[in-house]
């Protein structure tokens, strides 16, 4: 668990993933999502590239956030998921989680989470992160039980990797926190860039899959796992 100098980080966001995660690493949170049109601002940054769009709108987030709590650090996050150069965004219905999932079956995607921090003096940083995902042969019977569980509708194409009864995930490459939703490789950087003290250097032990738990250490040769 991570050893915090600051006492609390706005997470701009009301992902209980994201909140997990960072609970988990040890930092004390103030849970503020924001209140952001953010097919408008994904939309008007597409221009950028996909990758700069999504570290906009997890910029605008952390902005609109960071408006109201001067003197604090406000962390803001967005995950798209991306197939055939299409964005899949978080199911409206049954009808479409189950065709977002037939779409992703026996495939790969994309996955690129922006991560954005604002400092107590208004200073901006952002970065993204992007991991291949593959997802195993599912059969029809899975998929409906899947959605009639509810499951898909709070998540960026239908599905969490992290869903152990699922498990709709074959392989990945590199950040598994990445694929549900916060890649603290990437967060812990633009802390640190921020100003943000943390004991150590924080990474992600979630490079190996299944796990969602953080290491902190002072030796260079056991950051990261």
């Amino acid at each position: 668990m991570a050893e915090v100098s600051n006492s609390i980080l706005v997470l701009a966001s009301g992902s209980p993933r994201r909140a997990q995660i960072l609970s988990e690493a040890g930092f004390s949170l103030e849970i503020a999502p924001a209140d952001i049109d953010e097919d408008a601002v994904l939309t008007s940054a597409l221009d950028g590239g996909l990758s700069f769009a999504v570290e906009a709108l997890a910029l605008a987030k952390a902005v609109s956030i960071a408006d109201s709590h001067a003197g604090e650090y406000v962390l803001g996050a967005d995950t798209i998921v991306v197939c055939d150069d299409e964005l899949l965004g978080k199911p409206a219905s049954k009808d479409e989680a189950v065709a977002m999932l037939r779409r992703l079956n026996d495939r790969s995607h994309e996955v690129i989470t922006g991560v954005a921090v604002v400092n107590p003096a208004g200073e901006t940083h952002t970065k993204h992160v992007s991991t291949a995902v593959k997802f195993r042969r599912l059969e029809e019977a899975e998929i409906s039980e899947y959605v009639s569980s509810g499951s898909p509708f709070d998540k960026a194409g239908g599905y969490g990797i992290q869903d152990e009864s699922f498990a709709p995930v074959a392989s990945y490459d590199e950040c598994y926190l990445n694929v549900v939703g916060l890649p603290m490789c990437a967060t812990s950087d633009l802390l640190e860039q921020s100003g943000f003290v943390l004991s150590g250097a924080l990474k992600c032990a979630g490079h190996a899959a299944g796990s969602s738990k953080l290491s902190t250490s002072n030796d260079p040769e056991s950051r990261s796992l």
